[in-house]
């Protein structure tokens, strides 16, 4: 019986894998796309009413008009609308034993010791040098990458003699970025990252430019919905996890499991799923030790976003932006996520914070978090009566995403002599994804620049290997 062999067969089918679909089918090969879930979009997720009006982002949630300039022309081209994050009002944040310094937005918080104050500034400061620039770029080779991949971000923190509060700050951007403790990331890791998005004071910003500038009126899942309408009608098959990827006489077999199992043959293999999935493939021949031993020391942090929504924003009755972070937790940033009337609340609970919180039953979570939540915004009042629904995002317990969000990281040790393997073709299998890239990591915009990347190499191969049979 004749089975067709595809140009390229792209495994994942969220915004890279897509992206990278796209960018195959404008050339006019032939694809397939194989999805696990029973939907499209990876990590956007949109969470919306029976009626369909979007409730809220489980997944990425924001874009920019500006230095993220694909999504924002993606944005466009599927004539979504976007409304600006709200900056109006003061910052709070909640100290060590549980008082208040509130601030505008764009200012620093004064701390009672001066020493705090200028020690968070400094870290601030140092961190935003390093990974913004250029005299040599963080990314470029040299002696300063081993040095900074040989210790923790803790390492880091602790030689430049930071305060416990400047600690704690620190710890926060961990916490919300990441979802790790500083001991748990590399130093250059996270100074790594930090510079894929322009700097940490850029990833950081709910302002113009910033990483959380804008968000997506119709949720995020649109991207992904209508990237898939402009695909070849049946090029995506969803419920299809991938078993099996076997490399032989030039070709790739990719089998998939589940109730339906399916093998299909492909000149190329475009691998779009997190660096934690690869172990749940079997490759023939093996991954490449290099490459293996390198995915394998990449690890999710503890990261979830919790979402509350209330009957009325009244932190802003109280002349705050909704934009806190604590050293306490269980939270470690909320941001407001209203949209319109709708008033909602994103907490941000990661690394240690969110593994302590994690072990209670559900009304205790929502419990601790509503009370975080008065204690910051709402003068320490109860705030259950404006309560409404909680709603908690799913990624630590999915396998397709490799058992966590947004980004996996990577201990000390790894990055700095492992990024060339983990991003290097093997044979006929091609490698993206948003971790994969070096401008917005983590991002929407990462996994679409990736996603085109590795489909313009896996084309560009193609199309050598016609030149050179035509040849003979």
């Amino acid at each position: 019986m004749y089975q067709q062999t595809y140009d390229v067969v792209i495994v994942g089918a969220g915004l890279s894998g897509l992206q990278a679909a796209l960018t195959v089918h404008h050339e006019r090969l032939s694809y397939l796309v194989l999805e696990a879930r029973d939907r499209v979009g990876g990590k956007t997720l949109t969470l919306r009413s029976s009626e369909g009006v979007v409730k809220s982002d489980l997944g990425a949630a924001w874009i920019n008009d500006s230095n993220q300039s694909r999504m924002w022309e993606l944005a466009k081209d599927l004539g979504l609308h976007t409304y600006v994050q709200n900056t109006q009002g003061d910052v709070v944040v909640q100290d060590f034993d549980g008082k208040l310094v509130k601030f505008p937005y764009g200012d620093v918080p004064k701390y009672p010791s001066q020493d705090d104050t200028e020690s968070c500034i400094s870290i601030r400061d140092l961190v935003e040098d390093i990974s913004t620039t250029q005299m040599p770029s963080i990314f470029a080779a040299g002696p300063h990458r081993e040095q900074l991949d040989s210790i923790s971000f803790e390492t880091f923190l602790r030689q430049a003699k930071v305060t416990e509060k400047a600690f704690a700050t620190a710890q926060v951007w961990t916490h919300a970025m990441l979802g790790v403790d500083p001991a748990e990331v590399s130093a250059l890791y996270f100074l790594e990252y930090c510079a894929a998005g322009g700097g940490l004071m850029t990833m950081r910003s709910d302002c113009k430019d910033g990483g959380q500038y804008l968000r997506i009126q119709e949720g995020t899942a649109a991207f992904a919905e209508g990237m898939a309408q402009r695909l070849k009608p049946g090029s995506i098959k969803l419920d299809s996890p991938v078993g099996k990827i076997e490399q032989q006489d030039g070709t790739v077999s990719i089998s998939t499991r589940g109730r339906s199992p399916q093998v299909y043959r492909a000149r190329k293999v475009i691998l779009s799923i997190p660096t934690p999935v690869y172990r749940t493939i079997k490759f023939s021949p093996s991954l490449p030790a290099a490459k293996s031993g390198v995915a394998n020391h990449t690890r999710y942090g503890f990261y979830t976003k919790y979402i509350v929504r209330f009957s009325k924003t009244f932190w802003t009755d109280r002349g705050l932006c909704g934009l806190g972070q604590s050293f306490i937790g269980p939270v470690s940033v909320f941001r407001d996520t209203s949209l319109g009337d709708d008033a909602c609340m994103t907490c941000f609970i990661g690394g240690r914070f969110g593994r302590k919180w994690a072990v209670q039953d559900a009304e205790r979570k929502k419990a601790s978090v509503l009370k975080q939540i008065g204690d910051m915004f709402a003068d320490g009042r109860d705030i259950s009566p404006l309560f409404m629904e909680a709603y908690e995002s799913p990624w630590m317990d999915e396998e397709f995403s490799g058992w966590g969000c947004p980004c996996p990281a990577m201990p000390p040790g790894v990055l700095a002599d492992g990024w060339k393997a983990l991003c290097a073709p093997f044979g006929n299998i091609h490698f993206v994804g948003t971790e994969l890239s070096t401008v917005w990591r983590g991002y929407m915009e990462g996994a679409i620049r990736s996603g085109e990347s590795g489909a313009m190499q896996a084309m560009a191969e193609l199309k050598a290997g016609d030149q050179q049979i035509a040849k003979l």
